[in-house]
């Protein structure tokens, strides 16, 4: 596992690194915090909120990688880390995508300020927007980046040192993220200089031989169940499509993708090298793709508050945007439906399922692509309920047969 020892190491640097260039770069630090900004500075806007979502994506794997190293010892403050990163962070990294929707509306001339707060109160009034993203994705990116450290230091995988410069660092962003340079840039130096030691730390570090690995049981059963979980929230969503019921659609295609995560990380632990190079590849599109289903929640906002051509409008240049349309979309949708299919491929190359398997997913993904919305378009998820459900007997009759 030594590839996935340097992904992970090499997430837990990047990603404050990330998060402090993105911070330098916000135009709308410091006490002016209204309306214009993203109008006036539109390119730095782009850059900072794409950095900013690009931090937390590559904070996933990072934070995933360090608590795989949890066995027994600290393994329900790993879980609930496990828990919140995976749902938590994942949507959270969402929620960036709405400063290219408001930076989209602020473009076009004679939107007032009034108009303005009008569109994001449209947003604030959105229950599935509130508590299907906002709510878990701020409370979940706090969990992870707080309890991820306990656990760790709990479990003896890192040092104090180590642990007290990561909580450090986000008490300091917590405090200070929009205040002006250089104040805001202490909690991204300070987790940085956090995340050097952290990614030491998983390239050296070697579990106990004689502690029972409670915590890999759980993230195993955790993604058999989400190989099955995932496709049929897929289904959810594509059933729930028609007009009235958008704001429904959008949770359950996100919570599809996000599921996918842990799905995939089950298949990869079983698999070879060409597994585990795709699903990593998988999960950086997942997150990226899963983050996409918001926009539905700002272009319905945008319509109902602001009208159909500017909505229209937004959408066009959103689009136009290349930081979001080659930064954001393409890696998400050509990593995630690419490589679902090759991970089905890599476990069938691996003798984990039968060839018959990524025959399967490859048929759901074209009933999703060729037939479209409505209802006949819950068939493409349904054969993937099944092609997954079959790769999760798998993984669970030959994991028996390995504990046997």
């Amino acid at each position: 596992m030594t590839m996935w020892r340097k992904a992970t190491a090499a997430g837990l640097v990047l990603a404050p690194i990330a998060l402090a260039v993105s911070t330098g770069l916000d135009p709308a630090l410091g006490d002016d915090q209204g309306y214009g900004i993203y109008r006036q500075h539109p390119g730095l806007t782009q850059w900072h909120s794409l950095l900013l979502h690009w931090a937390w994506v590559l904070y996933v794997p990072g934070l995933l990688g360090l608590l795989a190293l949890v066995r027994r010892r600290g393994f329900v403050l790993a879980a609930v880390a496990w828990v919140a990163t995976v749902l938590g962070l994942v949507t959270f990294s969402a929620l960036m995508a709405a400063d290219f929707g408001l930076l989209s509306l602020e473009q076009q001339p004679g939107l007032t300020d009034a108009q303005l707060t009008a569109y994001d109160d449209r947003i604030g009034a959105m229950g599935w927007a509130a508590w299907g993203w906002q709510v878990p994705g701020i409370a979940g990116w706090a969990l992870a980046l707080l309890v991820t450290p306990l656990a760790l230091l709990r479990a003896r995988v890192i040092g104090w040192w180590t642990g007290g410069l990561w909580l450090a660092g986000f008490v300091l962003y917590l405090l200070f993220a929009i205040s002006p340079v250089p104040l805001s840039l202490t909690g991204p130096i300070v987790l940085v200089a956090a995340g050097v030691p952290a990614a030491r730390s998983v390239l050296s570090h070697v579990p106990p031989r004689d502690e029972p690995d409670t915590f890999g049981a759980f993230r195993r059963t955790a993604g058999m169940v989400c190989l099955v979980a995932a496709p049929l929230s897929f289904a959810v969503g594509m059933a729930t499509v028609p007009p009235g019921l958008t704001e429904a659609s959008a949770f359950f295609l996100h919570l599809a993708w996000v599921l996918f995560v842990p799905a995939v990380l089950a298949v990869a632990a079983r698999g070879g090298r060409f597994t585990r190079v795709v699903s990593g590849l998988a999960v950086l599109g997942l997150i990226n793709f899963s983050a996409l289903m918001f926009g539905d929640y700002l272009d319905l906002a945008a319509r109902q508050a602001l009208g159909d051509a500017v909505a229209d409008r937004a959408q066009e240049l959103t689009g136009s945007y290349a930081t979001f349309s080659l930064g954001w979309v393409l890696p998400g949708m050509v990593l995630t439906f690419l490589g679902l299919i090759l991970v089905a491929v890599g476990a069938a190359i691996d003798g984990l399922v039968r060839w018959w398997v990524p025959v399967i997913v490859g048929a759901g993904f074209a009933g999703f692509f060729l037939l479209g919305l409505g209802p006949i378009g819950v068939a493409g998820p349904l054969v993937l309920v099944a092609g997954f459900g079959l790769m999760a007997a798998a993984l669970r009759r030959t994991g028996n047969a390995v504990l046997a």
